[in-house]
């Protein structure tokens, strides 16, 4: 199957609905809630029994696989829910992995500065002297 949505419910579980692949089933999509042990239940009534304390399942609002913004764009649901759960698998097991990119620092040692040596000022440019232009008039051929 192909995974659509990946919902934490608490710390320790998640849901996940997949769909089939298949092209007698590729209307139909199934469920299976997991722990960060990796046990895996198919029922809410299965998870419910399992936990003590199942007050946040009442008020948690379940995504439906039928949900317009699912049905609409499966591929860009696959991708969330896959980034989704990539996130959770790695938070879970110990390292945090997030969008942030990793920094590295760098480590920054003390160059003596060279010392400087003096600059020589430049002796001025001494302007050339102006040229004078003398117009000839040249002799007019008569024909």
């Amino acid at each position: 199957g192909s995974l659509l949505i990946f919902e934490k419910l608490c710390d320790d579980w998640v849901r996940e609905v997949h769909r089939f692949n298949s092209q007698r089933k590729k209307r139909m999509n199934f469920v299976i809630f997991r722990s960060c042990e990796n046990k895996k239940l198919t029922s809410l009534e299965e998870l419910k029994e399992l936990l003590e304390d199942t007050s946040f399942l009442e008020t948690a609002e379940l995504k439906s696989a039928f949900s317009h913004d699912i049905v609409s764009n499966k591929v860009g649901a696959n991708k969330i829910a896959r980034k989704a759960a990539k996130a959770w698998m790695a938070e879970s097991s110990g390292r945090k992995v997030g969008s942030e990119p990793n920094v590295v620092k760098a480590t920054i040692k003390e160059v003596p500065l060279l010392k400087e040596a003096p600059v020589e000022e430049a002796a001025p440019v001494e302007e050339a002297a102006p040229v004078e232009v003398i117009e000839v008039a040249a002799p007019v051929e008569e024909a």
